[in-house]
C-alpha cells in the first residue's frame, strides 16, 4: 500500500508540477502573440485550475499516507522510522517539504499571480527542482565525488543523452497538456451536469 501512495505521489511531482514549470514560458510567450493570445490565455487559464487542483490532491495523499503510517505500521515495520522522523523534534523541517507544495499550487488561485509575468519566472524554478534534487545535482557535477576514472569531464557522454532527454521532455509536456484538456472535459462535463440537473 505504501508504494501505491509512493508512486502516486512522484507521478504528481514529475508528470504534473514539472511540466507544468516548463510550460510556463510558453505560456507567457504565447500570451503577447496575438493570433495565439486567447488560445494560449484559455490553455494557461485551464492549466493553472489543474495545477490548484493537482496540489489538492497532492497534499491529501501526503495525508492519507501518514494517517496509513500512523494507524496499521508497527515499530518493527521500516516505515517506522519515517514516523518517528514526522513527529520528532524536527518534524517542522520533514512537513515544510510537502506543505511548500501546496502553498505554492494554491498561490495561482489569486489573479496577480495566475496574470504577472514576474511573479510566474519567479516560481519557475520552486516547480522545477526540489531542494533534495539541487544537492543530488551539486553533489554529483562536484569532482570529489565522481567515481574513479570518471574524474575528466566528458563532453561526449553528455551529448549522447541529449536527445533521450529532449524527447523525454516532449513527451512529459505532451502527456502534461493532454492531462489539461482531460481535466477541462471532466471540468465541463460536471459544470453541464449540474446545469442540467
Amino acid at each position: 500500500m505504501i508504494e501505491v501512495f509512493d508512486v502516486v505521489l512522484v507521478f504528481l511531482r514529475t508528470d504534473i508540477f514539472v511540466p507544468f514549470g516548463l510550460l510556463t514560458v510558453p505560456f507567457l510567450i504565447g500570451r503577447k502573440i496575438s493570433k495565439l493570445k486567447e488560445r494560449f490565455l484559455n490553455i494557461d487559464e485551464v492549466a493553472c485550475r489543474f495545477i490548484i487542483f493537482s496540489g489538492l490532491a497532492y497534499i491529501g495523499i501526503i495525508l492519507l499516507y501518514w494517517i496509513y503510517l500512523f494507524l496499521f505500521i508497527s515499530d518493527s515495520h521500516p516505515e517506522y522510522a519515517a514516523t518517528t522522523r514526522a513527529t520528532g523534534p524536527y518534524a517542522w523541517a520533514y512537513w515544510v517539504f510537502p506543505f511548500s507544495w501546496l502553498f505554492l499550487t494554491q498561490s495561482f488561485r489569486f489573479k496577480l499571480v495566475r496574470k504577472n509575468i514576474l511573479i510566474r519566472i519567479i516560481l519557475i524554478p520552486f516547480f522545477l527542482f526540489t531542494f533534495n534534487q539541487y544537492v543530488i545535482l551539486t553533489i554529483n557535477i562536484h569532482r570529489d565525488y565522481l567515481p574513479p576514472g570518471k574524474s575528466s569531464f566528458n563532453l561526449k557522454s553528455i551529448l549522447d543523452v541529449i536527445p533521450f532527454w529532449s524527447l523525454h521532455v516532449f513527451l512529459k509536456l505532451a502527456l502534461f497538456i493532454g492531462y489539461v484538456f482531460l481535466f477541462q472535459w471532466i471540468y465541463q462535463k460536471i459544470k453541464k451536469n449540474k446545469v442540467v440537473s
